[in-house]
């Protein structure tokens, strides 16, 4: 069923003049509709023996994880061809992106969440051996050409975003500098108010209240008194994580009124911190 309704999605990018005038346009999704833009980077899955599609609880213990959809690709009379999935080393082979044919694909419902339509597992019935010989696939020159464009077009047209954005909260930032930051439920405290054991491991976050990081260290001066921070700024679970040197003088340093949870509050944007160099001791 959504397999269909993909192709119907994209069958409405490319329709005719031969449609009636009351089947070009849709009021509304169905509920088992899926937009092209949220089945993009969905995980593919492998199965060495044929699935049931009446649903699976979670994702089998027997089933590979083989990647991610990175791209669609549609013919000019609108059908759903294949999905370009970007295997990334699956099994220790080696990265490439091969083109897994529509019909190849089974959309499985988890029915651990079976009131939730929208939750399902891409999966293929395929041997390793499949992968290994699968070739890369590859577009003509002059698609790619077309491609290398498009892809720069957009490339440049978020730099130019991005860059419009970081100076939008470089402003804001600049504004709020000088200003005890305020947020409700919690109260100004100062460095002699708090052990160290309290600031190191404390998050940090930037004007916006967005979590940007944690307190991993502090540097104490000559005279014995803390003079700068050390927050890790973005990554995940510890990994990717770039710690940079702030000046306590640069914090705002909260502590909830009712409670224990303290925060650090950083007048820099997060565009500024990942500009900084990383600290090293």
């Amino acid at each position: 069923m959504k397999q269909l309704m993909i192709s119907s999605a994209l069958v409405a990018f490319t329709a005719t003049a031969s449609f009636a005038d009351n089947a070009m346009f849709r009021a509304e999704a169905d509920p088992m509709d899926v937009a092209v833009s949220q089945f993009i980077g969905q995980r593919v899955y492998s199965s060495d023996t044929a699935v049931a599609e009446s649903g699976a609880e979670g994702a089998q213990q027997d089933w590979q994880d083989i990647g991610e959809i990175n791209d669609v690709i549609v013919s000019r009379d609108g059908a759903v061809e294949a999905v370009l999935v970007d295997i990334g080393g699956f099994l220790g082979l080696g990265e490439r992106q091969v083109a897994v044919d529509m019909s190849a694909l089974k959309f499985v419902p988890d029915t651990a969440t079976a009131d939730d339509d929208s939750d399902y597992f891409l999966v293929m019935t395929a041997a390793r051996s499949s992968f290994e010989q699968a070739p890369a696939y590859s577009w003509g020159a002059a698609a790619q050409h077309k491609m290398e464009e498009a892809a720069k077009s957009v490339r440049d047209a978020a730099a130019a975003t991005a860059t419009a954005v970081s100076t939008a909260a470089n402003d804001a930032a600049d504004t709020l500098r000088g200003q005890p930051m305020l947020v409700e439920g919690y109260q100004a405290v100062g460095v002699g108010d708090l052990s160290t054991e309290m600031l190191v491991g404390a998050k940090a976050y930037d004007t916006n209240d967005a979590h940007i990081g944690e307190v991993s260290g502090l540097i104490v001066n000559d005279q014995g008194v803390i003079s700068h921070a050390i927050v890790d700024v973005g990554g995940f679970l510890g990994l990717g994580e770039k710690p940079v040197e702030l000046a306590l003088a640069d914090l705002d340093i909260l502590k909830e009124t009712d409670g224990d949870d303290l925060r650090v509050y950083i007048g820099k944007s997060r565009a500024e911190l990942d500009a900084m160099p990383r600290y090293t001791k």
